[in-house]
């Protein structure tokens, strides 16, 4: 009887304990995507790169592409630094369907939203699809690859939930 009931709380313990790092993970990665979201919009290349591991790779299903994360960087240099000068303004937000992971490794799907006033004050709006792999190193979440889908609907951005 005494055993059954140390299993009880072994198992219980064990629920909790996994409940709780799953939290854990999930309100650090919510910070790691508002400091995405704070440097995109502030045009801060160094601070965008920062939140890319060095190693990551950048899949486009709309551009059919697959090449670094620091050569994507490169080629959206010129934009954040627009946005840094205050000649265009950015809006990004992300809501997820899936997130998935441990202490060490997360995977996330759900779709981003960008919204860009550019230099001549025309406004546009995207939503994308997206999965993002993700690993902690030195105490630091940083993307390993991220994969942009096909476009989403603001319908379907709307059925998911804010961070």
């Amino acid at each position: 009887m005494e055993t059954r009931t140390i299993l009880k709380v072994v198992v219980i313990f064990m629920l909790f304990t996994s409940d709780a790092i799953s939290q854990n993970r999930i309100t650090e990665l919510n910070a790691y995507w508002n400091d995405v979201k704070e440097v995109v919009e502030a045009g801060d290349v160094v601070g965008y790169g920062a939140t890319f591991h060095e190693d990551g790779i950048l899949v486009s299903d709309i551009g059919k592409i697959c090449y670094s994360l620091q050569e994507a960087l490169k080629k959206w240099e010129d934009g954040l630094v627009k946005t840094n000068k205050g000649l265009t303004q950015v809006n990004l937000n992300f809501r997820f369907s899936e997130r998935t992971g441990d202490i060490t490794t997360a995977f996330e799907k759900g779709i981003f939203r960008y919204e860009l006033l550019d230099e001549s004050g025309k406004r546009t709006e995207r939503f994308v699809h997206f999965d993002a792999l993700l690993t902690k190193k030195n105490g630091k979440w940083q993307i390993m690859l991220e994969h942009q889908k096909l476009p989403a609907t603001k319908v379907e951005w709307l059925a998911l939930s804010e961070l």
